[in-house]
């Protein structure tokens, strides 16, 4: 099993004010933790950010992660350089402390010869519950400061991309910026302003409530929607475009927690109390029987091996999404266990 170009997303914070009514950290928004950063933490977040099969570093939270912007300027400071960055916000700062986050933001990644893209949420759940727009003010600011390791994408956590379009044209519009959409995929747009290209990326909706307004994708056309976005089988991992292998997909808890992305139900160490690097945690998904099924045989044909019952087809439904799948059927004795045999 050959791995490269892998992820490495850490959720910094479990603090939220938004509400968003879909969300799955509900629970933890009020009396949650934030991140951070021990002696033993520094090191090893710092040999996994500059590893050279690294291919971004994705900080994000269980909540809202500019309630930790201080963690995450630390974070980038561990860099080496040459690296590249990602923040996933709802962009809820004032227009001053968000240009403030910015320009700091920007002097740390300049200061070591990195990039960090800007990823703000533009989708109905998250625009109703914010006073402070993010989004065409973030394209003025790029208009007006040119912050050279800066740049700016959009996404939406469900695939209401009549939403999004139309949201983000009159946002802008506001902001004296026109802007045009074009449709690049089934998860994918281009928004066109000021001779720049932003990127708009489309999730499925995670555990859709009853009610839910039927358009969204189910979890099998979801699949299918990646598969041709990269070119290849859905498997877990980080989707590489071929010739290029997947690499890991790794995620950092607020607590220090490590898992690989959507097997959340085996915990790997935690980088307060163990020493980790890419080697161990290739290692354990090359022996551990479930890790390494999921990372080698496409999941259409991992589901094709289960009997499908009415309890199959009902967590399918529930998850709506391949990342939430396996933690929720681990809470189903004997159905994981179907993957774990060689």
């Amino acid at each position: 099993m050959h791995l490269q170009g892998h992820l490495l997303y850490i959720d910094i914070t479990q603090i939220c004010g938004i509400g968003c009514a879909f969300c799955m950290y509900a629970d933890k928004h009020n009396a949650g933790i934030k991140m951070e950063l021990s002696t033993l933490a520094r090191e090893n977040l710092a040999r996994l950010i500059n590893a050279s099969e690294v291919k971004r570093i994705s900080i994000s939270g269980e909540g809202e992660p500019l309630n930790n912007a201080k963690v995450f300027h630390e974070i980038l400071g561990l860099s080496e350089g040459g690296k590249s960055f990602e923040f996933i916000t709802s962009g809820f700062y004032p227009h001053d402390r968000m240009e403030e986050f910015y320009d700091t933001t920007n002097r740390i990644v300049l200061a070591n010869g990195d990039t960090c893209n800007i990823r703000l949420s533009a989708d109905s759940h998250h625009i109703e519950k914010v006073k402070w727009r993010a989004h065409g003010f973030s394209l003025d600011f790029l208009r007006r400061r040119r912050p050279s390791g800066l740049s700016f994408s959009f996404r939406s956590i469900d695939t209401d991309r009549d939403f999004t379009r139309e949201y983000l044209k009159s946002e802008l519009a506001c902001w004296g910026l026109e802007a045009t959409i074009e449709p690049l995929s089934v998860l994918e747009d281009v928004l066109v302003a000021g001779g720049e290209c932003f990127g708009i990326d489309y999730k499925n909706l995670v555990h859709p409530a009853p009610g839910t307004a039927p358009g969204y994708l189910d979890m099998l056309s979801y699949i299918e929607a990646i598969e041709s976005k990269v070119n290849k089988p859905f498997t877990f991992g980080s989707l590489n475009k071929p010739p290029q292998a997947n690499g890991l997909d790794v995620t950092v808890k607020p607590s220090g927690d490590i898992y690989l992305y959507g097997i959340e139900n085996q915990r790997l160490g935690n980088i307060h109390f163990d020493r980790l690097d890419w080697k161990l945690l290739i290692a354990h998904v090359r022996e551990t029987p479930l890790a390494r099924a999921l990372y080698t045989q496409p999941l259409t044909e991992l589901l094709a091996r289960l009997e499908a019952t009415d309890l199959l087809r009902s967590v399918i439904a529930k998850t709506n999404n391949p990342y939430w799948l396996v933690k929720e059927l681990a809470g189903h004795s004997g159905l994981l266990e179907q993957w774990e045999v060689e």
